[in-house]
């Protein structure tokens, strides 16, 4: 992990006085879920304190968090599968006034460095807003800045019609959003295709297994990401060419 980030602004502390940590403990993650989650998610994207704790016991979840846990100034929530070696950054929010300083890069480039250099692990995967079918928030902020965010990172737009699955029963799933594919390894691509042996097939069964097909597109997500030639990528700037899922 990187633990050189930026600090705040009137401090005066140099950039390594906020190292990256990973958290565990029950109340350092409630913090985080209450200071950093919350005010950047709407509710039908978030998933409740709960469940975080429940998945970070199981070992299905990590957060990593920057700064002191008792006054987070950054977070990275990733989650593992247990049939793929893939990953999914399933959440990563910055304090309102550390924006714009480089703390979410260094957080991101240090998190994908560590995870992607063992074998284990064949790609990082984002699941972030379509800019045409989500609007800027004042709180929640803004699809086309998320996306430059992305770039920075070589991010992908993979060529799968992608929607959010319900976090609870009380929630709709959240349509019009894209999934990426974060500095993917030149072991896992063959020319602009995430190839199969990435797991992504694998990895979005798994985490729409408690989706109705029924009542959600389950079915042409499952079967872009299982193409047997791979899945194309799109560089992020050709965002208008990438498939759209929509309400059944």
């Amino acid at each position: 992990m990187n633990d050189s980030l930026p600090t705040e602004p009137d401090s005066g502390a140099p950039v390594a006085d906020l190292p990256t940590s990973t958290v565990t403990d029950p109340v350092s993650l409630a913090r985080v879920h209450e200071r950093l989650l919350v005010p950047n998610f709407p509710p039908q994207e978030l998933g409740s304190v709960q469940e975080l704790l429940e998945d970070v016991d199981r070992g299905s979840a990590t957060v990593r968090v920057v700064g002191d846990p008792s006054d987070p100034v950054a977070v990275a929530v990733t989650a593992t599968f247990t049939d793929s070696p893939a990953v999914l950054l399933s959440y990563v929010a910055i304090r309102a006034d550390q924006r714009g300083r480089g703390v979410g890069t260094a957080l991101l480039s240090g998190l994908l460095t560590g995870i992607t250099a063992g074998p284990d692990v064949s790609v990082v995967l984002a699941e972030v807003e379509h800019p045409a079918h989500h609007q800027a928030h004042p709180v929640h902020g803004d699809p086309i800045a998320r996306l430059r965010f992305y770039a920075r990172l070589r991010g992908r737009i993979l060529e799968v019609p992608y929607f959010q699955p319900p976090v609870d029963g009380t929630q709709d799933a959240v349509y019009g959003m894209l999934l990426l594919a974060l500095d993917p390894p030149d072991r896992v691509v063959h020319g602009q295709r995430l190839l199969p042996e990435a797991g992504l097939a694998a990895a979005l069964e798994e985490f729409m297994a408690g989706t109705d097909p029924e009542r959600y597109p389950v079915g042409p997500l499952l079967e872009a990401a299982g193409r047997p030639e791979g899945v194309r990528m799109l560089p992020l700037d050709e965002v208008g060419h990438a498939p759209v899922a929509h309400r059944p």
